[in-house]
């Protein structure tokens, strides 16, 4: 960890881990296709960072503890673009799946419903459902046990 990485504040923390879940899946089944490519590029613009930051976060291959947000909402956000990426070059790999699983576990989501979310995450991304949207299903879902 770099000197100025110490003194980051934990959101942006937070969101550089993120980020490097996205590249994790982007090159899960071995290659970043173009359509991954400049989908990484728009989700780091998205998400605050700079080009320079955004090459570094691609470029690295360390390892760093997952602190995932306290926020049901964020840790949502977040799992929706593991899936958008997951989603970018058109297949789901079976890789990519699994490590989608595990950041899902990772982030607090209890392992039982990680299946169904994915699901309904997936399923709405191909329909165009809006993320918020889709939040209001998963909350109105898990109220509902």
């Amino acid at each position: 960890m770099s000197l100025l990485e110490q003194f980051d504040h934990p959101d942006r923390k937070q969101v550089k881990e993120h980020f490097k879940h996205l590249v994790e899946i982007a090159l899960a089944d071995g290659t970043i296709e173009e359509e991954e490519l400049k989908m990484l590029n728009r989700m780091g613009r998205n998400l605050g960072l700079t080009e320079p930051e955004v090459n570094e976060l691609m470029d690295s291959t360390k390892k760093s503890g997952y602190n995932p947000p306290y926020e049901l909402s964020k840790r949502f956000e977040q799992l929706y673009g593991i899936i958008k990426m997951v989603l970018a070059d058109g297949k789901i790999d079976d890789k990519e799946m699994r490590l989608a699983t595990n950041i899902a576990i990772r982030s607090g989501f209890p392992e039982h419903e990680v299946p169904g979310l994915l699901s309904l995450l997936i399923d709405g991304i191909n329909n165009e459902v809006d993320e918020e949207d889709l939040f209001f299903q998963y909350r109105k879902r898990i109220m509902a046990k």
